[in-house]
């Protein structure tokens, strides 16, 4: 029985020894937050459209250390002219049509335009690298 109660006690205290958190002697310094710094690259248009050029630019920047984060393609802006007609007419759809002559309460009508030709868009590389350790005094 006392062997049985030892073992016992000794459990415990073990338990109890491994449960509780270690204080006094703790080697782990404060912990540090990465930080990055970026990068963007706008390419024009005819650069975007080279997979010669896009990908010259990605080994460069990546020898550097750099990482693509994202690729961008920049909204094309929209023509500045545009060329069509407009022919309205007198429609009666609802109550005036009953009345004679037909009173117009609603118009009907047809539109053609032609845009001028969309051109190729910009395009936006976003990169980052981790900074470098910034100095403490």
């Amino acid at each position: 029985m006392r062997v049985l109660s030892c073992t016992l006690l000794l459990i415990v205290v073990a338990a109890l020894k491994f449960a509780s958190p270690q204080t006094g002697h703790e080697t782990e310094g404060p912990t540090t937050r990465s930080r990055w710094e970026y990068k963007a690259h706008r390419l024009d248009a005819r650069q975007c459209s080279s997979e010669q050029e896009v990908a010259a630019l990605l080994n460069a920047t990546g020898q550097q250390g750099w990482e693509l984060v994202s690729y961008e393609r920049l909204a094309s802006p929209l023509p500045q002219e545009a060329d069509g007609t407009l022919l309205i007419k007198n429609a009666a759809t609802g109550p005036g049509r009953a009345n004679n002559p037909q009173t117009a309460d609603s118009l009907e009508g047809k539109i053609t335009m032609k845009l001028a030709d969309a051109q190729p868009s910009p395009c936006r590389l976003l990169f980052k690298r981790q900074a470098p350790p910034a100095d403490k005094p």
